[in-house]
């Protein structure tokens, strides 16, 4: 019984995505901007999600800001023109900064991997704590930032529009 309650709702979910549509195209611009200002993953990066990656919580968190503008099924969620400007004021606001903390992060990180397991001879693992308590301390701003920034498009949607957007499946845990 189980099994034919969640194909019904994966069925109505796929059958409004299939005529939905983004309320805007993909950044494409964008995501090469933050890829270039990235640069090259850590050695032992098989693939990197910049500047994502770099949250203290960087996947159980949603991000609100681009599901509910370039999600495919986003236009179901009839957002106004001024919700659409008042959603990229917050998406130009909040990319830049969050961008270069998780710059430095990443710099951060690439330098103890270089200081610890890059040299055969290095530094000791206690003499590293400085750098990890930095990378703590900066991992905290972006998610304390991150949850702000959820905040302020949860304060843009009406109530309607933000359970629409939960049942985008991506945030569907609360």
């Amino acid at each position: 019984m189980k099994y034919i309650i969640n194909s019904i709702i994966v069925l109505a979910t796929v059958s409004v995505t299939i005529h939905a549509k983004p309320n805007l195209p993909p950044p494409v611009e964008d995501f090469v901007k933050l890829e270039k200002m990235a640069g090259d993953p850590g050695a032992f990066t098989p693939k990197e999600n910049f500047p994502k990656d770099y949250f203290l919580i960087p996947k159980n968190l949603p991000y609100l800001v681009g599901l509910s503008l370039y999600h495919p099924a986003s236009s179901n969620l009839e957002l106004t023109k001024k919700q659409i400007d008042a959603l990229l004021k917050i998406k130009n606001e909040v990319t830049p900064s969050v961008a270069k903390k998780a710059l430095k992060i990443k710099e951060l990180e690439l330098k103890l991997v270089h200081e610890i397991a890059l040299k055969y001879k290095s530094k000791s693992a206690k003499d590293l704590d400085k750098i990890v308590d930095e990378i703590a301390k900066l991992q905290s701003e972006l998610t304390k930032a991150h949850l702000r920034c959820i905040e302020k498009v949860k304060s843009i949607l009406t109530k309607e529009q933000y359970e629409e957007l939960l049942d985008y499946g991506v945030v569907n845990m609360f």
